[in-house]
């Protein structure tokens, strides 16, 4: 029997519990990561995209009901692992020193691309301005799991490295302000002849306070969430103890932020710069370093693996 019908005959179902079903589910999920990371090295390719091209064979094959991606799985359960194993691995010395590539990639360079494609959505399309603009501003932002995953395989230099993680991390808090922005124009705007009349059925103020929070809130609360738990950091130096610290900081900032009404992504960011660079260079122990390093290389390539698998498997499933 092969893995798309084991697939197939434990999605559909066959009398067991759920339960056993997913556990199951997850056990040839991560046989098949297995065996596609050891082909995408013989055959020198990346891994990632080897994943996405298996995901997509399971979800092409006529008798196989492969397991759906719900986007809250992949909000509440991967992007805060990996944005927080990301931002683990990035020194704020080396932010600090392309601080402006950094920024004209994550800010002027991503209106310009969402203005871009705004316009051939618009004429070429016939999308309403509003609409090409919404899902310019869902596009536009590079992907930061994609670019974090890639960039180790393919040996850049440190400073390009660098550059282009430190814009796929920050660049989410543009696109977010921009998508919330324009939604709430969208929104009372429906059955309206122009822009000019969906901003004046918005209240500007609220506008411009809701994107303020949304670019700045984020990292303010993320900054200071992640003083706070280097602070918790020099309790104890029992290194089970430091990495579930580190563990719980990177769900705990995304809830945060989301609580707060900010960008949950770019607390999660911001708290992870502070502990990588800050709490775990002062307050954790050597030992404490290298379990906590080791953990989060895990939970990375765990989460990378499934999430592209999956993403693969979504796009089979759609066609």
């Amino acid at each position: 029997m092969g893995i798309t019908s084991i697939i197939g005959s434990v999605a559909s179902g066959g009398g067991e519990p759920a339960t056993v079903r997913q556990v199951q589910l997850m056990v040839i999920l991560l046989s098949v990561t297995l065996v596609v990371s050891l082909v995408s090295k013989r055959l020198r390719l990346p891994y990632t995209l080897m994943l996405v091209i298996a995901g997509l064979a399971i979800g092409l094959a006529p008798f196989v009901q492969g397991p759906q991606l719900d986007p809250n799985l992949v909000l509440f359960l991967f992007l805060p692992a990996l944005l927080f194993e990301g931002a683990w691995n990035v020194h704020v010395e080396k932010l600090a020193a392309d601080w402006l590539p950094i920024f004209l990639l994550a800010a002027p360079g991503l209106l310009i691309a969402l203005a871009l494609l705004a316009v051939v959505l618009h004429f070429a399309v016939g999308f309403s301005w509003l609409l090409a603009i919404l899902l310019g501003s869902i596009v536009s932002p590079t992907d930061p799991i994609a670019a974090l995953a890639l960039l180790r395989q393919l040996g850049l230099s440190e400073r390009l490295r660098t550059v282009i993680d430190g814009e796929s991390l920050f660049n989410d808090g543009v696109g977010v302000a921009v998508f919330e922005v324009v939604l709430q124009l969208l929104l009372p705007s429906l059955g309206l002849a122009s822009i000019s009349e969906a901003f004046n059925n918005v209240s500007l103020l609220n506008l411009d306070i809701e994107i303020v929070w949304l670019l700045v809130g984020g990292p303010i609360v993320g900054t200071l969430f992640g003083w706070l738990v280097a602070q918790l950091l020099r309790l104890s130096d029992e290194h089970l103890f430091e990495v579930m610290v580190t563990f719980s900081a990177a769900y705990g900032s995304y809830l945060l932020g989301t609580a707060l009404h900010t960008s949950g992504l770019l607390t999660v960011v911001c708290a992870g710069l502070v502990i990588g660079s800050y709490g775990r260079s002062r307050h954790m122990s050597q030992a404490s370093q290298e379990a906590a390093e080791g953990v989060w290389e895990f939970i990375g390539y765990l989460a990378n693996s499934l999430l592209f698998l999956l993403l693969g498997i979504q796009i089979g499933n759609t066609n």
